[in-house]
């Protein structure tokens, strides 16, 4: 019991250097006497205690964490994903679950979400709001933008879909949003009254997107583009061509180190010799681990992580503790 005690304070204090030190840390556990703040991520956030700027800090759980509708600015921290298939990443490799339908609406400007595993669809109603580091588990429209907004960042998710289905979808009029070093598995679409950048991305299956600057990606299936400056992509088939430094019918062979012996995540990282590798804008390698925002394995949010921790009891009552931890920035 102690151990655990252990691990939850210290998750918690060095959680601090990623947020604001004026704000709350509060726990979010579904797991039975597991001792959190809440249980479910809803009742976390309808609570008057917590405000605005607050941090929900979701644990890792085989028990989720429920739905949620979201009118205040939290930031929402997981746990990460694939926890058990990469190296180093956490002492505890449960993910973060929220089973039930997300709502992002009015009020809940500036919020962010990070190493959460979203077994749902997530529906953006309001501008300003961020995912990064987090796996997109649910079949079709995992994350929709159900009305207008603008100035949304989507940077470094795992959309792990059927290739039928859709992992992102704005249908309506959207401004300012930021594609980037997302591992799309199932389709993109955006619709004509869609402005944006898409950089970094790698798409698994057919893309319709309007009015937007592709670069440093790379499709694996049939690209619709309109009114899109299109620069340092690499496609399997012509989807790009061949002027303006993009690539064309490249086999994927040639580009990643492929599943056998990697993780889910992993397989996507650039071989020996592909020719990804410093073929993008200023030099940068094409694919999800290049450019500014780099594809993190397992989605790790961007605090130090314990990845190794025993803790003995002593006879003087005292406990012996020796972890691991490294930093995710």
């Amino acid at each position: 019991m102690r151990t655990k005690k252990f691990t939850f304070v210290m998750i918690l204090a060095i959680s601090f250097a990623y947020i604001n030190v004026s704000a709350t840390v509060w726990r979010v556990n579904a797991t039975p006497n597991s001792d959190p703040d809440f249980a479910t991520i809803q009742a976390a956030h309808n609570d008057a205690a917590v405000l605005n700027g607050d941090t929900l800090y979701l644990e890792g759980s085989t028990f989720p964490a429920g739905a949620l509708t979201m009118t205040k600015q939290l930031t929402v921290i997981g746990n990460g994903y694939f926890l058990g298939e990469n190296p180093e990443t956490q002492h505890n490799i449960s993910p973060s679950i929220i089973s039930g339908v997300v709502y992002c609406n009015s009020g809940s400007e500036g919020s962010k979400f990070t190493g959460c595993t979203f077994n749902t669809t997530v529906y953006i109603n309001t501008n300003n709001i961020s995912f990064e580091r987090n796996h997109f588990a649910y079949g079709n429209n995992q994350l929709y933008a159900n009305g207008n907004c603008s100035d949304i960042l989507i940077l470094g998710n795992y959309f792990d879909s059927h290739p039928t289905w859709t992992s992102l979808s704005f249908t309506y009029t959207h401004s300012n949003i930021l594609v980037a070093n997302n591992c799309f598995i199932g389709r993109v679409s955006v619709s004509a009254n869609f402005g944006g950048i898409f950089a970094n991305n790698i798409f698994s299956n057919p893309i319709t997107i309007h009015n937007s600057t592709l670069v440093n990606n790379i499709a694996h299936s049939t690209a619709s583009l309109t009114n899109c400056i299109v620069t340092y992509n690499i496609g399997t088939s012509t989807q790009f061509g061949n002027q303006n430094g993009n690539q064309e019918n490249v086999l994927t062979t040639d580009l990643y180190v492929g599943a056998t012996g990697n993780s889910t995540d992993g397989q996507w990282q650039l071989k020996v010799g592909s020719p990804a590798i410093g073929a993008g804008e200023m030099g940068t390698d094409i694919g999800i681990f290049g450019g500014e925002t780099s594809y993190v394995l397992s989605g790790l949010p961007p605090i130090p992580a314990i990845y190794s921790l025993d803790a003995q009891s002593l006879p003087s009552n005292s406990l012996d503790v020796n972890l691991k931890a490294k930093s995710h920035n």
